[in-house]
Parts: structure tokens; sequence; C-alpha cells
């Protein structure tokens, strides 16, 4: 007997397959006025694709330190047309960590966006050991910069040569590791594929995103308007007057943010604004409070969701209708195929603790990584025979809704952002008139956990104005993750038994 091999198609086929279906539909959107059809963004994919083959083969990396916008989009697609593994470097990262993950993934070609040209060649380039073309989406004014008007100055709109296959690494997506190091997560093109089927959206949606491009979030709007064949709507330059702008200017009919970003939109005058467009919503990353809740179903959208993902996996949800009583803390059951188990802290997927019992979080699914880029062991200290070991504590009630506690380890998720603290103790640790730094994680409405440095001063003239002065000029610590609030102490910093800084003590204690 014989059968007819059946497969998804891989991720560099899906604008042709929507360019066909909805050729004069719109695909993608800036809010500052940009905008390409599905025929005119695959047209230009090619170019993309023709332009990268002359400096890329099969397998070969393109990295891409851009903001969400559709020129990053459209190279973002041809690279993957031109067969090449793509991965979007963290824009707003420190300056180690952008030249790290350049240099643990040796693309050959970087492609950055005229607004981070600056950064790039200031804090990062002339440190890199590799060596990527670099290719600006804007005015080249450096040496070592090429422009896209001349990169593909003499391409032509045609698909290169390739052969992918389903199961072939397509993505690198980087995420935070618990010393400070990211680590490159490899999903294959039926990994992001299948992530991008876990969604409601069909080829009427107009999505309006402000997910950044080196986030999962941004592959989960991408990718299921991609397969749908519908629209999206890039915003990378958060503002909520101009979130509520685009609502209207372009009727968006659905749009993800963390709890913050939607008070910020509450916290405006909304009397006089049409938001009747937008069909569901949804949050993801922090806790959602019952007030903020209520106001946002009254004045922005009834139908609203909650999500729990990573840059990992996919794993639940929760539908506003179910969100009542305590179930408001729930992120709710597992999607459809993926599997929760909720172990001793620790230990394997056959340590399961009774329902009720708080333990770790482990998921399994079909969209999960495939390696950890050049490191292995990373995903076998990760991955056990599939399931992912999400060091988030959590619970299942009776009726198998999930509930997060926190973190076991000392993560800090900040306005849904994982932070670290050992990059930022290390860093006001080196301050001349520090003896020594701990950083903890203090539960606040706008940050979610707002970062906070709990510190020893070897002189008591240093100052919170002075420690955040040293860590902006930081190469080792971001922007966002530095400490917003300082608490000074004269005792020494409290330890455990075996001598390691005891963040909870520290916690409960001092802050």
């Amino acid at each position: 007997m014989s059968r007819q091999a059946v497969s998804l198609p891989t991720l560099d086929e899906l604008s042709e397959i929507a360019a066909d279906t909805n050729p004069n539909r719109l695909a993608f959107a800036d809010v500052d006025g940009r905008s390409v059809t599905w025929e005119e963004f695959e047209r230009e994919s090619l170019l993309a694709a023709d332009a990268l083959a002359g400096h890329v083969r099969q397998g070969d990396r393109v990295a891409l330190l851009c903001e969400s916008g559709v020129d990053s989009t459209v190279l973002w697609n041809g690279a993957l047309k031109a067969g090449a593994v793509v991965s979007y470097v963290h824009t707003q990262a420190a300056p180690e960590t952008v030249r790290f993950s350049i240099d643990e993934l040796g693309p050959k070609v970087l492609v950055v966006s005229e607004s981070h040209a600056d950064f790039l060649a200031e804090r990062v380039y002339d440190d890199l050991e590799s060596d990527p073309t670099v290719v600006v989406l804007g005015e080249a004014t450096r040496e070592h910069e090429r422009s896209y008007e001349e990169f593909a100055a003499d391409a032509t709109p045609r698909a290169p040569d390739i052969t992918p296959e389903a199961d072939d690494i397509a993505v690198v997506a980087w995420t935070s590791g618990t010393t400070g190091r990211p680590k490159g997560w490899c999903h294959t093109h039926r990994g992001i594929v299948l992530k991008g089927l876990i969604s409601d959206v069909d080829r009427t949606t107009t999505q309006l995103t402000t997910a950044q491009t080196s986030f999962m979030a941004w592959y989960g709007n991408v990718i299921s308007i991609l397969i749908a064949g519908g629209s999206v709507v890039f915003m990378p330059d958060w503002n909520p007057a101009t979130w509520v702008d685009a609502v209207e200017e372009y009727g968006a009919t659905t749009a993800g943010m963390v709890p913050t970003m939607w008070r910020a939109v509450l916290d405006l005058d909304l009397d006089d604004r049409d938001l009747s467009s937008l069909e569901s919503v949804s949050f993801v990353g922090e806790k959602m409070d019952r007030t903020t809740l209520n106001r946002l179903r009254e004045e922005v959208c009834e139908n609203v969701v909650n999500h729990y993902a990573s840059t990992e996996l996919i794993v639940s949800r929760i539908t506003v209708d179910e969100m009542e009583g305590k179930r408001l803390e729930s992120v709710g059951k597992p999607f459809d195929g993926t599997r929760v188990r909720i172990v001793e802290p620790g230990g394997t997927p056959a340590d399961t603790v009774p329902r009720g019992e708080t333990g770790e979080v482990l998921v399994k699914g079909a969209d999960c990584p495939v390696w950890a880029w050049g490191r292995s062991d990373k995903l076998a200290e990760e991955f056990t025979d599939g399931w992912w070991h999400s060091g988030d504590l959590g619970y299942q009630d009776e009726d198998g809704y999930l509930y997060l506690e926190g973190r076991a380890d000392f993560m800090i998720k900040s306005k849904g952002v994982k932070v670290i603290p050992t990059p930022i103790e290390e860093r006001l640790n080196n301050h001349p008139d520090v003896d020594e730094a701990l950083i903890v994680g203090v539960e606040d409405e706008e940050y979610g956990q707002k970062v906070t440095a709990v510190v020893k001063r070897g002189d008591d003239a240093v100052d919170s104005d002075d420690l955040d002065e040293w860590c902006l000029d930081s190469d080792g610590v971001a922007r966002f993750e530095r400490p917003r609030e300082y608490v000074f102490t004269d005792e020494p910093l409290p330890r455990t038994p075996s001598q390691k800084l005891d963040r909870k003590t520290a916690l409960e204690e001092l802050v």
C-alpha cells in the first residue's frame, strides 16, 4: 500500500500562500504610515531573498538588530526564503549581551535598523569576533555598513534554489540564562508554524502589536497572521495615546499587552474615542487585578483572554468567562495537545504532587525548541523526555486550572520581561564605594516586580543617583534591567548557611 506524504508548509512558503489567497489585503503596516499588501510583501521578500542569496547558503545565519516594522519583517522573511536561519537580537539588551549573541551565531549578514546603527557602531561592532556583512535599513554612514538600497540594487524578485524541511532549524530565539548569558533556543519550521496555529485569528483579523522582535510574542503575532492572511500593525514605540489612535485608524480587531500597559490606556480619557473594532484583547506576563479587568471590559473590549507563554513554549490560556472569583489569578488550562505537570521542585516528570499542592511547572508541547544553540548541556538541563522545566512554581486546582506562584529561582519579571540579578549585582559590586549589593524583585503595581537593589555602602556619600548613572554606563546591564529603587543598609547582607546571598531574607526584612 502506498501513502501520500503530507507535511506542514515551511516558514518561507507562508507569504507566497497568503499572496495567492489574499493579494490585495493589507499584510503589514507601521503606525507611521509604511504599509504593504500581501502581493507587495511577497515581491519585496523575494527581492531581499535574491540579494541575500549572494551572501548566505542554506543553513547560514542572518541576525537582525531591528525594531518591529515592515522593513525588518521583509528582510526577516527574505532571509527565510534564502534558506537562512534567522535570529532577532535583543534591541534593548546590554552591549555585552548583544556581542555575545552575534558572536555565538556567527551570522553571514547582520541587518540593523538605522535607529540602532549608532549603538552597534559605538558599543558593539569593534569588539565582535565574527565578521558579518552589516546591512543598514536606512542610510549607511560608516565604512563597515552597506545600505539595503545598495545591497539589493541588482536583485530580482525570485526565490533562491533551496530545499528546507519542516524539521530544519529556522529560528534562534534568545532568552535569559540564570548566569546572565542568554540561551539561543532553536525552533524548527514545524515548531514555529505550530505556534502560529495556536491562535484564533483569521483573514479578517487586524492585529495591533507592541511586541518587540526579540520576544516570541512577536512570532506569535506575525506567524499567525502569515498563516491566516490577515493584517499586522506594528507599534515599536509604546505610547498609550498613539495606541488608541492606531486602533481607530486601522480598525484593529485584536491586541495584546501586559496589564501595566492596559492600565496606561485606561488612564486616558476614552469617552470620545472609538474602540468598537476590537473583538478580543489579551494580557500576558503579569497578574491582572479585578478593577483593571472590569474597566478593560467596560471601556475597551468585553472579550478578554489571559495567556501563559515563554520563549520555549506556548502553555495555556483562560477566557474572561472563566475568570470568576479566584480564577482571575489563574493562567487557565493548557492549549490543545499541550500537557502540564506539577512536580516536586527540581524533580523529574514522574515526581508529581497532588492537585492543589505547589511545585514546579513542567510543560510538554509540540512547539518546543529542539536545541540550545551551541549548548546541548542547557537542553539536557531544562528538558527531560520532552518536558520543559519552566522554573515557575504553581499548582492546579481540582478542575485543572493552573495558578502561578512565583519562580523557583530568583529571576525577576519586570513589566513582563525577565531580569537576572547576577549581572546587576556584579556591576554594583564593582563600584568603588559599594561593599556589596543584592538584587530582588519587589511586588509593584506598575512593574509587576520592581528591580530593587539592597546595598551596603563603603562610603555613605554614594547615593541612588550615583549608582543609577553607574549602571547606565555599563556594557553588561541593559537600561531596563537597572534598579528602580535602592535600599541602603549598614549591616552585612544576609546569607544562607552555605554563604550564598539570601535574597528571600533580604526581601522579607530589608525591603
